[in-house]
């Protein structure tokens, strides 16, 4: 169930999708609870790649040495922190990006987690900032 039902899951996920267009550089954006259930999503996403990320945060070497897969896409994880796992594919100009973000929602009490890809010239310093920001705001209080 979505967590902002009690206000109506289709606004809250509207909500979700006008503030993430704010953020132009980002390609995908997904947004799941701790059982891989979407409550949000840019695009069609592979529920079954979205479960791998859940245990992404748990043994750092295995992250790095595995990397991490959305859309059928490989890349390699270059950063693993207690709540951001991030990499690329690809050159510098020619790459993309993945971060993937841990947080907890504040009414719920649970692990909730964002996945977003980018591409261009944009770069991680900007980028997971922006993911933080953008679950801190729009996501963490549903």
């Amino acid at each position: 169930e979505f967590l902002g039902a009690e206000n109506g899951a289709m606004e809250g996920k509207e909500e979700l999708k006008k503030a993430a267009e704010a953020y132009k550089d980002w390609t995908k954006l997904a947004i799941f609870d701790d059982k891989g259930a979407v409550i949000h999503s840019s695009e069609e996403i592979d529920v079954a790649e979205l479960k791998e990320f859940l245990g992404a945060f748990d043994d750092r070497d295995k992250t790095v040495g595995k990397g991490l897969t959305l859309d059928k896409e490989h890349y390699d994880v270059h950063r693993c922190y207690e709540n951001l796992v991030y990499g690329r594919k690809g050159k510098p100009g020619n790459c993309q990006g993945i971060c993937v973000h841990k947080f907890q929602n504040e009414k719920a009490k649970k692990n909730m987690f964002a996945v977003v890809t980018w591409g261009g010239y944009a770069t991680s310093a900007r980028i997971v900032p922006e993911l933080q920001e953008y679950c801190k705001k729009h996501v963490a209080t549903l």
